[in-house]
């Protein structure tokens, strides 16, 4: 049986993320902050990637291969989650 593989293109370097921030409009390449999932205690970045998908508070990410993001906008300072559509590899 082959196994698929989904791959963040964001966590990975594959890609970045430009977008109009939702609080100023401003549209500009908004810093990456990371996993969500990242934020939400000390040992959650050492964790398996899948399993931490499970609590990122977006249901169904894992089944729809999405991986949330924090950005922080550099004009206003808001920060936003933004779903990245993981990649098959």
């Amino acid at each position: 049986m082959v196994s698929l593989n989904y791959l963040c293109p964001v966590c990975n370097g594959f890609d970045t993320v430009e977008r109009a921030c939702p609080s100023c409009h401003q549209y500009t390449e908004m810093q990456n902050q990371g996993r969500v999932v990242d934020f939400m205690g000390d040992y959650i970045p050492y964790l398996d990637y899948e399993g931490t998908n499970l609590i990122d508070g977006m249901s169904n990410s894992k089944r729809n291969h999405i991986c949330l993001h924090l950005y922080h906008c550099h004009n206003c300072g808001n920060e936003f989650t933004v779903p990245i559509d993981e990649l098959l590899f």
